[in-house]
């Protein structure tokens, strides 16, 4: 029979260890500094996630067309188990739907991806994602950005909504007058500026080392970091940067001032607002969203978007190659790449460009090249298209729409690519841990070899196949005004 005293005991052990479980898994709370969130965690990983953090005031009314404000206190606890509302768009790609959360202007959220946290345990890199979306689609909450899989491998990961189309790019020349650095068209970029502000003042809450941030991004996103490493503003709030399909490099994804004040005009008249004096801006800010957003599609061939970050003055003093061939950009090390099979001329010959005029200061710099194809005949056909490798990265083992198919080796590219990532965000190197002893050494970039890795069937590294395409097209380049190193 059991003594009164061992069945008390045994109880008690019991009721600890239910206590100690509902803990574990309850929903973690973490204070910044506007107020306390509450986010939800994974009781299979233990991986926490606080979801529609603002970062900034909702750029509604009068603050339109305004650099980003500081977003305001809360008191009690803010849930943040759901998405803030993405920025508004239409769908103009099928793989990006923003509606799910909703759209408004009021949409410049963030999310946090991180481990349950340990006070005694060292900060962890933090990686911070800049979606892709041609500048007028895409949100931060996209589940094929879902942080989890980094945040398992020892990062923090930080996910980002931005201002679109022309309430994020919008450089009318009413607009620059009334700035005091008569500057006007970046408002996008300068909402991701203050969201790396808000990772330098909060993330060490979330076990983030706020002296190891990476930035990267794909398409819009790689040109945004392109972006950032030529802003003077976003100086010493990054240490390394990730560029994928996209580097700002050949006015690709970049405008000239003039080309952008242009486009801003044309678009006040198809909103039937005219001029360029203060009234303009009233004018424009009076109308409602929908309206900005009709007029906005009536511009260009349809779905061609038309507004870009551009060359303003104050946001970006130069153009992204000039700022790197001059010296006057935020040099950290980078890595740059591009899939095999979405353009030589439009894609893989800038990013060329980039990583040799990155290298040329010293730069630690790395190449890869993208090649994982679905086995289907569709994908075989279709190859290593623009935005394929997302998935990897964010170390999926499997693609999560259907229309990419699948390939044997998905889990082994999902495997590496996400590990490399992790390893760069850690260290400046790719091949440090946890790739080191795990995976080909990547080679560091040399202009006279041109050597990279590439991703794909097999992860190896190569030489470049294409040095003679790619310094035909950098010719080319050259005969018409841009930039571009021998």
């Amino acid at each position: 029979m059991m003594s009164p005293f061992l069945r008390f005991t045994l109880l008690g052990t019991a009721a600890l260890a239910t206590l100690l479980g509902a803990h574990r898994h309850a929903a973690p709370r973490v204070t910044i500094d506007t107020g306390t969130l509450e986010g939800v965690a994974d009781s299979a990983t233990g991986v926490m996630v606080f979801r529609g953090i603002p970062y900034a005031a909702p750029p509604v009314g009068e603050l339109r067309w305004r650099p980003p404000q500081t977003a305001a206190h809360w008191s009690g606890i803010r849930d943040a188990s759901k998405l803030g509302h993405n920025c508004v768009q239409h769908q103009p790609y099928d793989d990006i739907d923003p509606f799910t959360a909703g759209v408004s202007e009021d949409c410049l959220y963030l999310n946090v991806w991180t481990n349950p946290l340990d006070r005694r345990a060292p900060r962890r890199p933090v990686l911070v994602w800049i979606h892709g979306g041609g500048f007028w689609a895409g949100f931060g909450g996209e589940e094929r950005h879902n942080g989890a899989p980094l945040a398992k491998k020892g990062a923090v990961v930080v996910t980002l909504n931005y201002r679109l189309g022309p309430f994020g790019f919008l450089a009318h020349p009413a607009l620059a007058a009334e700035s005091p650095h008569h500057a006007a068209g970046n408002y996008g970029l300068l909402d991701q500026i203050a969201a790396l502000e808000w990772v330098k003042r909060n993330i060490a809450r979330f076990g983030g080392d706020p002296s190891r941030v990476t930035i990267f991004g794909e398409s819009a996103g790689g040109m945004s970091v392109g972006s950032l490493i030529a802003s003077p503003l976003a100086k010493g709030l990054f240490q390394r940067a990730i560029l994928e399909s996209g580097t700002g490099v050949g006015g690709i994804g970049v405008m000239s001032r003039d080309t952008a004040q242009a486009v801003a005009v044309l678009f006040a008249d198809s909103a039937h607002v005219r001029g360029t004096g203060a009234d303009a801006a009233r004018q424009l800010r009076a109308l409602n969203a929908d309206t900005l957003l009709a007029a906005s599609l009536h511009l260009g061939r349809p779905g061609e978007p038309r507004f870009f970050p551009s060359v303003d003055g104050w946001v970006l003093p130069h153009a992204v190659d000039t700022a790197l061939l001059q010296g006057k950009a935020n040099l950290v090390p980078v890595i740059v790449g591009t899939n095999r099979d979405e353009g030589d001329e439009w894609m893989a010959a800038p990013s060329r460009a980039f990583a040799r005029l990155t290298s040329a200061r010293g730069v630690p710099t790395y190449m890869y090249i993208f090649s994982r194809v679905g086995d289907d005949s569709v994908n075989r056909k279709r190859g290593a298209y623009h935005s394929a490798e997302i998935t990897f990265v964010f170390g999926r083992p499997h693609p999560i729409l259907a229309s990419a198919g699948t390939s044997s080796y998905d889990s082994t590219v999902a495997e590496a690519m996400s590990d490399y990532w992790v390893a760069f965000a850690t260290t400046g190197d790719p091949n440090g841990p946890p790739t080191a002893g795990k995976w080909p050494r990547w080679p560091r970039y040399n202009p006279a070899t041109d050597a990279l890795l590439e991703i794909g069937p097999a992860i190896a590294a190569r030489t470049m196949v294409k040095r003679a395409v790619y310094d035909s097209l950098d010719a080319v380049a050259r005969s018409r005004g841009q930039l571009r190193p021998r």
